[in-house]
């Protein structure tokens, strides 16, 4: 069968190319949205500019929590392409959705910088990587209906992400300092490296 009967529409060093540098920009774009108060000066004495920069703690935080999902989402996205043979339109489709909510990411972590740690904040953020969680879940459906010997139920690491991001949003309304703590443990989850080897297509 020939790579387009097969439904080839992308080389994969290409797919590879364009979506690692989407994340690298995202993930950059992160430290951009760590914002000093309005009355900051440079001529501010020495222990006001310290309580300055200990007092934007909670985007410290933030920044950290979202750094650390970006980069896991690109490790598992890598483990999940790794063992791809051909990309179809349905993976395009999917990933171009993944990466576009990756992308959308830093202005909802820059919602975080401006209002800081409230409630109707963390319930943005928490929604948006809820979305991404749906996203990565089509682009793996995706690929298995491409690769039909890799395909198999979801599993506890697709439900944990399914479940825990809409949970952490929840919690959010109620302490948004706690939302925020669940969301960095499921960075810290997906991280673990039985979690990425979960993430690959296997036969």
């Amino acid at each position: 069968m020939s790579h387009q009967a097969a439904g080839f529409v992308l080389s994969k060093t290409r797919f590879e190319a364009f979506s690692d540098g989407v994340f690298a920009i995202a993930i950059t774009l992160l430290v951009l949205q760590l914002h000093l108060p309005s009355g900051a000066s440079a001529h501010s004495p020495a222990a006001e500019q310290v309580h300055v920069l200990l007092d934007i703690w909670p985007q410290y935080l933030v920044y950290a929590a979202t750094f650390a999902t970006v980069g896991v989402m690109w490790v598992n996205h890598g483990a999940l392409v790794h063992h791809m043979d051909r990309i179809t339109h349905g993976i395009l489709v999917a990933n171009l959705l993944l990466l576009g909510l990756i992308s959308f990411l830093p202005f909802a972590t820059y919602v975080l910088a401006v209002y800081g740690l409230t409630r109707p904040t963390i319930v943005y953020y928490g929604v948006t990587l809820t979305l991404i969680s749906l996203a990565y879940l089509f682009l793996q459906r995706a690929a298995m209906a491409a690769h039909p010997a890799t395909r198999r139920p979801l599993s506890a690491w697709n439900w944990v992400g399914l479940t825990l991001y809409p949970a952490a949003t929840l919690i959010g309304l109620i302490s948004p300092l706690a939302g925020l703590v669940v969301i960095g443990l499921l960075a810290v989850y997906y991280a673990l490296p039985g979690n990425v080897q979960s993430a690959m297509l296997r036969s």
